[in-house]
């Protein structure tokens, strides 16, 4: 299913993210534009999303509060780069490639199918970052274990799959070092306690809160959707 960048509707303009719906059920609206009142406009896209099959609509509009039941908060963190901690003990890194890609696919989507507003990962994702040296998988007792994915700035995600959870402290603190921005960022759900404790322990501090989500339920939208009327 395919997302809306631009849903333009009565009463303003959103972003519809619609992708997750055939996998989880979840569909996420991100308010842009609001012509007359955001309860409006989210009692439209909400609509929208239910009729696309979504059975769980979450919103943002920035920090705004919304007419619906707190989620959870995007967090931006940032640890200067000479705070950051040697790893424990040495992980071997191995690159992202066309031959280990279907791996990195199921580790990566395994890792983040339950992490609130993690998006699944497909073709399009690995063509993305391929020959960039930017993913990397990693192997334990003869089996794929964890994936890693860093940007210009900082982290994007770090993955390690339940039964080698203590891995991610020293995978952390390894791709992070090839990380050349000074300081090191990451953002996180304020939900995700085990991350949020993970990048406290490599030095990580909250800098400010990016987005707010809300679950957005039908009776909530009640009266924003007789505004249409």
């Amino acid at each position: 299913m395919k997302n809306i960048p631009i849903f333009t509707a009565v009463n303003g303009t959103a972003s519809l993210i619609l992708q997750e719906i055939p996998i989880s059920g979840k569909s996420y609206v991100i308010l842009r534009s609001v012509w007359t009142t955001a309860e409006a406009l989210l009692g439209e896209c909400f609509q929208f999303c239910r009729a696309a099959g979504a059975e769980t609509v979450f919103a943002s509009y920035g920090t705004e509060p919304l007419p619906a039941a707190p989620a959870y908060d995007l967090i931006a963190m940032t640890c200067p780069r000479a705070d950051l901690p040697q790893p424990r003990q040495a992980v071997e890194l191995i690159p992202l490639t066309p031959e280990n890609g279907g791996a990195y696919l199921e580790v990566y989507n395994r890792c983040f199918r339950q992490v609130p507003g993690a998006a699944t990962y497909g073709q399009r994702d690995l063509q993305r970052l391929y020959g960039k040296n930017l993913a990397w998988l990693v192997r334990r007792q003869d089996t794929w274990a964890a994936v890693a994915e860093i940007g210009e700035e900082g982290l994007e995600a770090i993955g390690v799959l339940p039964r080698f959870r203590g891995l991610g402290y020293d995978l952390a603190a390894t791709v992070l070092r090839l990380v050349p921005a000074d300081p090191l960022r990451l953002k996180v759900a304020s939900t995700n306690q085990q991350a949020l404790a993970l990048y406290g322990r490599l030095g990580f501090a909250a800098e400010r809160v990016v987005s707010r989500w809300w679950q957005v339920e039908e009776s909530l939208c009640i009266d924003g959707m007789d505004m249409l009327y």
